[in-house]
């Protein structure tokens, strides 16, 4: 079960410019989303089309203390970020831009902003600042408790609590993630955070009984994808049957038979469930 720090997070949520957008889309108004106007930028970026994003935010909004205008300026930020190559000088204008925008307000755009601070900072400088990234995530998070900006954050200072280097012991790093939990918002955050909490007992060789409410309580939020959901059924059969809760352990072998008919554990399973049943 051990398996390396980032690679479920990565599969789920992905570094990739393109998936931070989603989240931005979900935060903005409605009327950002329409197709005209800033709402072809944030499109574009939803296509990948940076350029194209650049072009329309560049029109988008007339001042930059208008509502319309620090939208526009967060999309070109944004834009900045998805554009390929990267090249420092887009960096450091999208790090300016989100500085301005965060200092600036309260408003979706400065809680973007202030997102995308610890964003550049962990994963698009030249040389990561991890120390930064943290310490912008917990800005946020203590400026604006109750985002959707907030609990993204959340998510990405877990995973700097659990594996950046630092000197703290395992059960001290999951000790952070747990208060971490304990404020998270959205059914998203929590089950996000309660597989981030399972993987690290795997990874740092803590007792794999220690995982299964963290497995269990994602598994039961009910917001897990295709490949994570199998994942967690098999998880939770596994360490059910090695704790002792031999019905349990059926239960979710039955569940992962049904649903996944197509995965390629569908034969180690049946042999599992069969030698649990004799």
């Amino acid at each position: 079960m051990k398996r390396g720090p980032l690679a479920r997070i990565d599969s789920r949520r992905g570094a990739a410019i393109a998936t931070a957008v989603f989240a931005a889309l979900a935060a903005l108004p409605a009327s950002a989303t329409e197709p005209a106007g800033i709402g072809a930028g944030w499109k574009a970026l939803t296509l990948l089309n940076a350029d194209g994003a650049l072009r329309a935010f560049s029109t988008a909004g007339a001042a930059a203390n208008l509502p319309e205008g620090r939208e526009a300026r967060f999309g070109r930020a944004l834009a900045l970020l998805a554009k390929q190559p990267i090249t420092p000088a887009q960096v450091d204008e999208a790090r300016s831009i989100c500085a301005e925008l965060a200092a600036g307000g309260i408003d979706d755009a400065a809680q973007g902003a202030g997102y995308f601070l610890g964003r550049i900072a962990q994963h698009h400088q030249e040389t990561p600042d991890l120390a930064e990234a943290a310490r912008q995530y917990r800005r946020l998070i203590e400026a604006h408790p109750s985002s959707i900006w907030a609990d993204t954050a959340r998510t990405r200072l877990a995973v700097l609590e659990l594996y950046a280097p630092a000197p703290e012991p395992a059960p001290a790093r999951l000790a952070h993630v747990a208060g971490i939990l304990a404020t998270a918002r959205t059914p998203a955050a929590r089950s996000e955070l309660h597989l981030l909490m399972a993987d690290a007992i795997f990874y740092f060789g803590l007792p794999v009984a220690d995982s299964l409410p963290h497995l269990s309580a994602a598994e039961k939020l009910g917001l897990l994808d295709g490949p994570a959901r199998a994942d967690v059924l098999v998880q939770i059969a596994e360490i059910s049957a090695m704790t002792g809760d031999i019905a349990q352990a059926r239960k979710f072998y039955q569940a992962y038979l049904a649903e996944f008919p197509l995965d390629q554990r569908q034969f180690m399973v049946r042999e599992k469930l069969r030698a649990l049943e004799g």
